[in-house]
């Protein structure tokens, strides 16, 4: 009887937050038309006192730092498509040693954010950022997501990074249909396997070859399978993407005339679920989307707590839903099997400010606390407006930074469980606490880019936690 009672007792005093990590795993990332400018990565912690961590660039140096609550730590990567966060189009489908591996003496959050599209009055008109899984990364099945790109643009490319944490490792990407070409220049006759060994990565790219077709090659990377029998990370979306139909003519080239950055980090098939609540941005219908990657054969979707299936995926399939089937700013949506769920969403109603990020399913060990999100405005140097979306169970009460949040929550169509609160017109270092558990997404914007992702919502295996930060979680059986 003692030794299950000491097992209790052990489980009960470790913390249980899959961002909130001592370790990130940040596999490279790849541009489009050499569209990529200056490279972030932000890191912070609840820690009132200081927390050292490394940065390890993967075949390079080490860099070392410290972060406190008051003050997150921001490291410029460097400019252009061939840093050590960025694979030039050169070197993908080969294996590299680009990427990062964060290392904490204690739980931190870590997370992408970069400038894009420089224009001839010196600012930005795209941006794109990721917030890193941790350790909740880590998996061995993944199902990959892109915005559409309906248009044949050869500017529109979609991708995929991998990054291996153990020698030896086999990865095989399949399900990409016959006849798909790759950025490299192959054209999939089957399934695609590379080796690597620990912290080595490797990109899959499609862009949109104008080739006069109406189908896009870039969007039949959505759904492919990407398996490994050792402990991998992956990102992936587009860099130059769009889910617009929208054209126009600029400087005599015709084509799609809006277009952004959307790509996160994601987890394995088990780390995802049933149930999803999404919260629409300020986008026109046509690119406000989510976008829904089935796992298993005959898995039914229900939209708003319809009884009567919306669709029904087989393995590799999605589907995707507009702005239109959103009720009051929220989608609430259920399956019989784990789905991979992506939203694209707009920062303003133009068709070049867009973004996707991955969304967590809903999940009762999700914690009610993120402590904190750093500089929401920022990048770099460019400032943004932030935007901050909270998810809570209803009857919660919410703060914002330690102050009360007063206003009335948006019920969610389909689940009465919960409720949704978005505020506007955010900067600085933002702290969400709930009396039940939530889920914290944010996105940064002007008038033509946007970033963002969530910072809370993927469950993981536990990790100890040297100090005592304050943050507990829902209750599960």
């Amino acid at each position: 009887m003692k030794k299950p009672l000491f097992l209790i007792v052990i489980f009960f005093s470790i913390n249980c937050f899959g961002q909130f990590s001592k370790t990130h795993y940040i596999p490279p990332l790849i541009s489009a038309f050499g569209l990529v400018e200056d490279q972030y990565l932000y890191i912070s912690t609840p820690s009132l006192v200081d927390v050292n961590f490394k940065i390890i660039a993967n075949g390079e140096n080490v860099i070392f730092g410290t972060v406190n609550s008051a003050n997150p730590y921001q490291y410029n990567i460097g400019t252009g498509n061939d840093t050590q966060l960025f694979t030039p189009e050169s070197i993908t489908g080969i294996v590299a040693n680009k990427g990062y591996i964060i290392e904490a003496e204690d739980l931190i959050y870590a997370s992408i954010r970069i400038n894009g599209g420089a224009n001839n009055i010196g600012g930005y008109n795209h941006a794109g950022g990721l917030v890193s899984k941790g350790n909740s990364a880590l998996g061995n099945t993944f199902r990959l997501g892109a915005m559409l790109n309906p248009l044949p643009d050869p500017t529109l490319l979609n991708f995929a990074s991998i990054l291996a944490t153990e020698n030896g490792t086999k990865v095989v990407i399949s399900n990409l249909q016959n006849g798909t070409k790759l950025l490299n220049g192959t054209t999939i006759s089957g399934p695609i396997t590379v080796t690597l060994n620990k912290n080595e990565s490797y990109v899959l790219a499609l862009e949109n070859y104008n080739d006069g077709k109406s189908t896009s090659n870039s969007s039949k990377i959505i759904g492919a399978l990407v398996s490994s029998d050792k402990a991998i990370v992956v990102n992936c979306g587009s860099f130059g993407g769009s889910n617009s139909t929208e054209i126009g003519t600029q400087n005599g080239v015709t084509g799609p005339i809006g277009r952004d950055l959307g790509f996160d980090q994601i987890v394995s098939v088990e780390k995802t679920g049933k149930e999803y609540i999404f919260v629409r941005g300020v986008g026109g219908d046509e690119f406000e989307r989510v976008l829904l990657v089935a796992h298993s054969n005959q898995t039914q979707i229900f939209l708003n707590g319809s009884t009567v299936p919306y669709k029904t995926l087989n393995s590799g399939e999605y589907s995707t839903l507009d702005g239109s089937q959103f009720i009051n700013g929220n989608m609430y949506i259920t399956a019989t099997q784990n789905l991979f769920a992506y939203q694209s969403i707009g920062g303003s109603d133009n068709p070049a400010n867009q973004n996707m990020f991955f969304v967590p399913p809903i999940n009762c060990s999700t914690p009610n606390t993120v402590d904190n999100i750093p500089q929401i405005q920022a990048i770099g140097n460019t400032t943004l407006m932030g935007v901050l979306n909270i998810v809570t169970e209803s009857g919660a009460s919410v703060s914002l930074n330690n102050v009360p949040i007063t206003s009335s929550p948006i019920n969610i169509t389909g689940n009465p469980n919960f409720v949704r609160y978005t505020v506007p017109n955010l900067f600085g270092n933002i702290t969400v606490k709930s009396s039940k558990q939530v889920y914290v997404s944010y996105y940064g914007t002007n008038g033509a880019a946007t970033y963002g992702g969530y910072y809370s919502g993927f469950d993981l295996k536990p990790e100890i936690a040297y100090s005592k930060i304050a943050l507990t979680s829902s209750a599960c059986i």
